[in-house]
């Protein structure tokens, strides 16, 4: 299959990820569907590939890339084997919670180029739940390295429209694989003397915590600008859209100008009318809807010319915790 650089994307067939395949074994990129968010695609062995991830992103090469596997028995083609005692508890006891939204921080192996983990002693892997990701990596044989599909520090895309319209022909071929399910980049945790959480997700610290039998508490980072940026989405600002975000506050009246409104819920009509459009993520405010759908909208939303978007907030626990964070980094203006 030749894929024009022009193409929209391309539906997920079988015909349509052995091209994938093909693309990835000659050293391309490819556009590529997980449950969390779309991720841009290369071979994790051939280094110049990887570079080509960060220069189609725009992304500073002192941020390390995850590499996403089929299953557990493909971690010995990137991790340091056999692990640490210690390490081998801490992941024994999370590791039923493969294929899906969470990566492991571990030792490296040194088959692995350098430009995957930042020269780093450790790379980060996941083993995602999509059933075309988890084709695509069978089919091929390949440990694939993929951060979110987009230009670094814009919204993550949770369909394949939003990556062929940031990346264009940066990426030899986008497979659609339907929007993202959970429309938030996975739990990101890091495991040795203390394990930590570097990047909240949808598998909560609150059920980390629970399997390693600590304190939420004691996973969680200082709230301080990180030195090293061990895993992806540490960096202060990320997942930004150009138009100002702001939180809402009943306190405070809405800026003047075109004002756009993220809702966890359904607002009161008299709320509604001060905002040029509203977009309600949920019919109940549940978070797992509001975490689905939120990176579609604040992208809605910021293609419109806006002079402001004010979203919703919620407590940093459990999902929200995820949310929040995302929130915080999307508003940041460094």
């Amino acid at each position: 299959m030749t894929v024009s650089p022009n193409m929209r994307s391309v539906a997920a067939t079988d015909r349509a990820i052995e091209a994938a395949c093909e693309f990835l074994a000659a050293g391309e990129l490819v556009g590529v569907p997980t449950e969390t968010v779309y991720g841009l695609a290369a071979n994790a062995l051939d280094e110049s590939a990887v570079r080509k991830i960060f220069a189609a992103k725009g992304r500073p090469d002192n941020n390390p890339l995850i590499v996403h596997l089929p299953d557990v028995a493909a971690m010995r083609q990137v991790v340091r084997w056999p692990l640490d005692p210690v390490v081998m508890d801490q992941f024994e006891a999370i590791a039923d919670l493969w294929p899906g939204p969470l990566t492991i921080v571990l030792p490296r192996s040194e088959r692995l180029p350098d430009a995957v983990t930042a020269g780093q002693a450790t790379v980060a892997v996941r083993i995602p739940s999509h059933p075309v990701m988890q084709q695509l990596l069978r089919r091929s044989g390949l440990p694939l390295a993929a951060p979110s599909a987009n230009r670094s520090k814009y919204v993550s895309p949770t369909t394949a429209q939003h990556v062929v319209d940031g990346l264009g022909d940066r990426v030899s071929m986008v497979l659609d694989g339907g929007a993202c399910t959970i429309g938030l980049e996975s739990t990101i945790v890091a495991l040795g003397e203390q394990p930590r959480l570097l990047r909240p997700g949808a598998i909560t610290a609150e059920t980390l915590a629970t399997r390693w039998n600590v304190p939420v508490e004691s996973l969680l980072p200082v709230d301080q600008r990180p030195v090293v940026l061990e895993a992806p989405g540490m960096m202060l600002q990320h997942y930004s859209p150009r138009t100002p975000l702001l939180f809402a506050d009943p306190s405070a009246s809405v800026p003047a100008g075109r004002v756009g409104r993220i809702a966890f819920a359904p607002l009161a009509p008299d709320e509604s009318k001060t905002f040029a459009i509203v977009r309600v993520l949920s019919d109940t405010g549940d978070l797992n809807r509001v975490g689905q759908h939120l990176f579609a909208a604040m992208r809605e939303l910021d293609a419109m010319g806006l002079d402001a978007i004010i979203t919703d907030t919620c407590a940093a626990e459990g999902v929200g915790r995820a949310i929040m964070d995302r929130l915080k980094r999307a508003a940041c203006r460094e």
